[in-house]
């Protein structure tokens, strides 16, 4: 029985009725506003995927783990090559795209059986970690078919992506087709409260002025802590790779049929004087030149790895990745402006 397709689908149903468990317990776990609003798009869905994205090291992950648990029918695979469906398949136990369907359809069935449950949809999790170059067509198919298609959605695909340019990639028929929710720095209360649970209640501003606010670089400034100077020490560092990245970000250009367009110059040039007028909003992609598209350009960066700017998708703007490289960038073109004739 075990081995036969009902054996399967039932063995891989009663693993997506167990109720999700983030990798991080829940005291481990600072509340933020974005937990709520993916929880919210998770309990209100109808169709479509949705995608999660911000600047690496923001807690992208970290959230939408925290933002599903307990909640029942969910799955999550991690896109690590282009062999993922395969393994998507074999995780699961089941032989294919149709015997998945099945599953999903089953779990689908039992939710609405149940009262008092997060959603009645099934949710299929996948994760695409940073290193990861390729897929996203095929990811964009498979949200598609299961998110999207006519005949009734059979799944909520929420796709979260490390790489601006992977969530850029995504494409299950148009923006109307996908919801992006972007995961960005901690406010001043998430990082305080973050800081309280490594042990720095009382000197939680001191860290937040020297290493900014994003949840990676608080972490490791917790990790490294020996005293007032190791986070002298670690800005330091932070500001030396700020500045190693807006230096090569200059360098970023791309050959068209009007001749060469300096996108990293035209880009940090627009953020700064976005900046210097009040706005600071980040600049569209216009800003550029024609003939570089924010997906030219966000896959450069990731080639390159340099992240100075971001492309932000749910308000496609380019934006500065830090305030710490938007100071660099400043003090860079300043010189250079200085130092023309």
């Amino acid at each position: 029985m075990r081995d036969s397709d009902e054996g399967k689908i039932q063995a891989a149903v009663n693993k997506l009725m167990q109720p999700f468990q983030p990798n991080k317990r829940e005291d481990e776990v600072v509340d933020r506003e974005v937990i709520h609003t993916i929880r919210q798009r998770v309990e209100g869905w109808g169709q479509h995927a949705t995608i999660i994205t911000g600047r690496y090291g923001s807690g992208k992950s970290v959230a939408l783990q925290e933002a599903l648990r307990g909640v029942q029918g969910v799955f999550e695979h991690c896109v690590e090559d282009k062999g993922w469906k395969d393994a998507l398949y074999k995780s699961l136990g089941v032989d294919g795209l149709g015997m998945l369907k099945e599953v999903l359809c089953e779990v689908g069935r039992k939710l609405q059986e149940l009262d008092g449950v997060a959603t009645q949809a099934p949710i299929l999790v996948l994760d695409i970690p940073r290193e990861t170059r390729k897929g996203m067509d095929l990811i964009s198919i498979l949200a598609k078919e299961l998110s999207s298609d006519k005949r009734g959605a059979a799944a909520h695909v929420i796709v979260c992506a490390s790489s601006a340019a992977m969530a850029m990639a995504f494409d299950a028929g148009g923006r109307q087709r996908q919801k992006d929710i972007w995961v960005g720095d901690l406010t001043d209360d998430e990082a305080e409260r973050l800081l309280a649970l490594h042990g720095h209640k009382e000197d939680w501003l001191q860290f937040t002025e020297e290493c900014g606010l994003r949840a990676l670089d608080l972490v490791s400034a917790c990790e490294r802590y020996t005293g007032p100077e190791s986070l002298g020490t670690m800005k330091a560092d932070m500001e030396q790779e700020a500045r190693k990245e807006v230096k090569k970000f200059l360098l970023c250009e791309f050959q068209t049929l009007r001749g060469i367009i300096p996108a990293g110059s035209n880009i940090l040039t627009a953020l700064k004087t976005n900046r210097d007028s009040g706005d600071g909003q980040g600049v569209d992609e216009m800003s550029v030149g024609l003939g570089a598209s924010p997906r030219d350009v966000t896959n450069w960066i990731r080639e390159k790895d340099a992240h100075p700017v971001i492309w932000h998708l749910p308000d496609s703007k380019y934006r500065f990745a830090s305030e710490l490289h938007a100071k660099v960038a400043a003090e860079i073109l300043d010189s250079q402006s200085q130092s023309s004739p």
